[in-house]
């Protein structure tokens, strides 16, 4: 998980960023979470290396800006593909409430919109946005009690 989440995307920038600078033009969309916002006991790997992604783009968009290449973190919630049946957790996709999911068109979409405009962060969905701006403001011990309790993927 960390060698895809974290050092692939770091490798990818690296190797592919220069030239784009170099062109003067180039687009990066780099697939964060809204996992990335908070710890998520059950799932704390994956949120920290979200949390790496999230970051790490953030830079990016700030170092790249105005020399023409657009740099973009996709921020999405869950999303209904075929992960959670491969991976053998699908009472997650179950026991979490079906607004919450997304379709990955939608999600895409909104990649795609939000890099087109060069928007740093992009978190598709009103819901999704509210938990982001709460796993960033909420009192961390207040918050990882509740995650604990009410997140899907540590019920599982």
């Amino acid at each position: 998980m960390l060698a895809l989440n974290c050092e692939a995307v770091v490798d990818l920038c690296s190797r592919y960023v220069p030239g784009m600078v170099d062109r003067g033009r180039g687009a990066v969309l780099n697939v964060a979470s809204t996992a990335a916002f908070q710890p998520l006991p059950g799932q704390s790997t994956y949120a920290a290396s979200k949390a790496l992604v999230l970051s790490f783009t953030e830079a990016l968009h700030q170092e790249l800006g105005g020399n023409g290449v657009a740099v973009t973190a996709l921020c999405p919630g869950p999303v209904r593909t075929e992960f959670t049946r491969v991976a053998g957790i699908s009472e997650v996709e179950e026991n979490t409430p079906s607004f919450l999911w997304a379709t990955p068109e939608d999600v895409a979409e909104a990649g795609v919109r939000g890099l087109q405009a060069n928007d740093r962060v992009v978190i598709p969905g009103a819901v999704n946005r509210l938990t982001a701006f709460a796993g960033q403001h909420a009192p961390r011990s207040v918050l990882l009690r509740g995650v604990a309790r009410f997140y899907p993927a540590g019920r599982a």
